[in-house]
């Protein structure tokens, strides 16, 4: 009997010390850490516009939603440059993109319209994109050129007031007017920066009136 109780003693000591010699050894299991979720851009926020909005109204949401003022309280004639003044172009530009299914580009020229205007800048790029593809037919209307322009040409002729049903010649006509008004403006500025303005407005006038030129003219 002595004997069977030392063995079971015996078996016991070495049952707990293997069990604290296994607790001390073992290898802690290392728990992978939860992946990180995308912060959302306030772009991603953006809730859609109500169905049927025109891109005027599509825009003003877009705005409003972006900078916390009520949709029908933004201003329609503010360039975005004051509109967009604590929003990110590039994240204002995404949401664009997104709600309209155009891609656009937020540059210098595109800054510088009004809602209204940028309505119209989108309304050139996606004529641009529905243009069909191989020969085209021989250019008769503003449109039909501005289809194969970049953005930034075409933001300018939005700025301008160039509308695309005109005719060439009377979207040619119209530049010149603003031409001779430009013109007119360097002659008065007084100091060096307003005519350095005035000759660079100048110069984008005669590089749109290029581009709208029937070619041989």
């Amino acid at each position: 009997m002595p004997n069977a109780f030392v063995t079971f003693l015996a078996a016991g000591a070495l049952g707990l010390v293997a069990a604290i010699l296994w607790l001390y050894f073992r290898r802690p299991t290392t728990r992978r850490p939860a992946p990180r979720r995308r912060k959302a851009s306030r772009a991603d926020q953006v809730p859609a516009a109500p169905s049927g909005s025109t891109d005027v109204e599509r825009l003003a949401w877009i705005v409003g939603k972006m900078t916390g003022t009520p949709p029908r309280q933004v201003p329609l004639d503010v360039p975005l440059t004051t509109l967009l003044a604590k929003v990110d172009p590039a994240e204002f530009a995404a949401a664009v993109t997104a709600a309209c299914r155009t891609p656009v580009t937020l540059d210098d020229a595109a800054q510088r319209m009004h809602l209204k205007q940028f309505a119209q800048y989108l309304r050139h790029l996606r004529r641009a994109e529905q243009e069909p593809k191989g020969r085209k037919r021989a250019p008769k209307i503003a449109g039909d050129r501005m289809a194969g322009w970049e953005p930034p040409l075409l933001a300018l002729a939005t700025e301008l007031g160039v509308k695309p049903e005109w005719e060439i010649d009377k979207a040619l006509a119209h530049l010149t007017k603003e031409y001779l008004r430009q013109n007119a403006r360097i002659h008065l500025a007084a100091r060096a920066a307003d005519r350095d303005a005035v000759q660079a407005r100048l110069e984008q006038i005669g590089r749109l009136r290029e581009a709208l030129r029937p070619t041989g003219a």
